[in-house]
């Protein structure tokens, strides 16, 4: 089986995504699909709009044939984390090709990109905090240092979000090849828009866009119209534009008893917070009256927005280890029957990465996984909290995956 492998947030499924997993098919002649995804919170820190389970059931449903999670501390962390994570997580499961977009859409620029940014890397960082120094913030910094040390096209190439991710890709697979593991990126040109924007006449917009457009039916164009139904809301996900706004509500007021009852020496062992971090929140937190407000308070020249929402959710989920417990398996979400087959092909080979589909059965030995694992669950239940849903009905230890064609929804095999 020759099997292709894509990272997504799918945040939400888009007619982007699904052009993606079409052209990649196309370019690779791939027999399996399998997308390494964000839990229920993003790369930028943000609660998804809709969970990991529906956006995995349906990224299947539009062709994906299997889907596993990208564990909650690569998936709500730096572009260099998340695409270590998911790359490791890829190749673990086999895939022989990783496909992702990038605005450049020119392979051949991108790896001459991200092998001058693993040699220039030092310097690049050296030149970043010079700059800082004279008052710059951190992402204009280094935008300047990557133009001194590997020119105005690198650094131009670098301004762009999907070229950032796979840039990060191509270096990790770089790492992999040299030790022997040859995996095959693919590339494919962002079509009709950007994250940030919009293409009504070919039918394209960003995620960012479409979830601004919630409030109103114009995003339905963008989407694929199951999608589009999953947004409205219906009795079992309740997650129409209305609820995301309660949501936000509910966030700030849980992070903020977080903070205020928090000593500045306890939030200062929060993971990634950075010096003086702790006194910025406790000094802005009886001024925010919404995490928007606070975001904005917080952000600096050093800390970007994405920065301090991925610090904000630390905080609620009351991570405070210098450096986490980071471990690689594949927690199945949503499979057809094409994706059933290469679990159970992986799952009879020697040696192989933990394959998880039912976390109260499947045997985790492993006590570095066991860790990982248990931010990942205790992420779905603050996400169930603050979107008021049944802790219990919605827990990771009773949801089971979606199995395409399979009516008790369970894997088998």
């Amino acid at each position: 089986m020759k099997v292709l492998g894509i990272t997504a947030e799918y945040n939400p499924f888009h007619n982007g995504h699904k052009y993606h997993i079409e052209k990649s098919r196309e370019m690779t002649g791939a027999d399996c699909v399998v997308a390494v995804m964000s839990g229920n919170f993003t790369q930028r820190g943000e609660a998804a709009i809709l969970d990991k389970w529906e956006r995995s059931r349906l990224a299947v449903d539009n062709g994906v044939d299997l889907v596993v999670e990208l564990p909650f501390i690569y998936a709500c962390s730096k572009a260099q984390s998340f695409a270590e994570g998911a790359v490791d997580i890829l190749k673990g499961l086999g895939v022989h090709m990783i496909s992702f977009g990038s605005e450049s859409g020119e392979l051949s620029d991108l790896y001459e990109a991200a092998a001058n940014l693993i040699d220039g890397s030092e310097k690049i960082e050296e030149a970043r905090e010079r700059h800082m120094k004279s008052g710059i913030s951190f992402a204009k910094a280094g935008e300047i240092a990557t133009a001194e040390v590997l020119g105005e096209e690198a650094a131009k190439l670098m301004t762009e979000p999907n070229n950032i991710l796979a840039l990060e890709y191509l270096k990790r697979l770089t790492f992999w090849k040299e030790r022997g593991h040859d995996i095959e990126p693919v590339t494919v040109k962002r079509h009709g828009s950007g994250y940030f924007e919009e293409n009504s006449e070919k039918g394209f917009a960003g995620a960012s866009v479409i979830r601004k457009m919630q409030s109103s039916e114009e995003f339905e164009r963008y989407v694929p119209e199951n999608v589009a139904c999953a947004l409205e809301g219906t009795e079992n996900t309740r997650l129409a534009a209305e609820r995301a706004l309660h949501a936000n509500d509910c966030l700030f007021r849980l992070v903020r008893s977080e903070i205020v009852k928090s000593s500045p020496e306890a939030l200062a062992q929060v993971y990634h917070m950075g010096e003086g971090l702790e006194n910025k929140l406790k000094k802005e937190i009886v001024k925010a009256g919404n995490v928007d407000e606070l975001v904005s308070s917080v952000v600096s020249r050093r800390y970007t927005e994405a920065t301090v929402r991925r610090l904000l959710t630390y905080v609620l989920l009351g991570i405070r280890e210098y450096e986490p417990t980071k471990a690689v398996y594949g927690r199945g979400l949503a499979a057809n029957e094409n994706g059933r087959k290469l679990l159970g092909s992986l799952k009879k080979q020697d040696g192989h990465m933990p394959i998880i589909t039912n976390i109260n059965k499947d045997e985790l030995d492993n006590e570095t996984v066991q860790a990982c694992l248990r931010y990942d669950v205790l992420a779905s239940d603050m996400y169930n909290l603050i979107y008021d849903r049944d802790m219990y009905a919605f827990s990771d230890k009773v949801k089971r995956p979606y199995m395409a064609g399979l009516d008790d929804r369970l894997f088998r095999g």
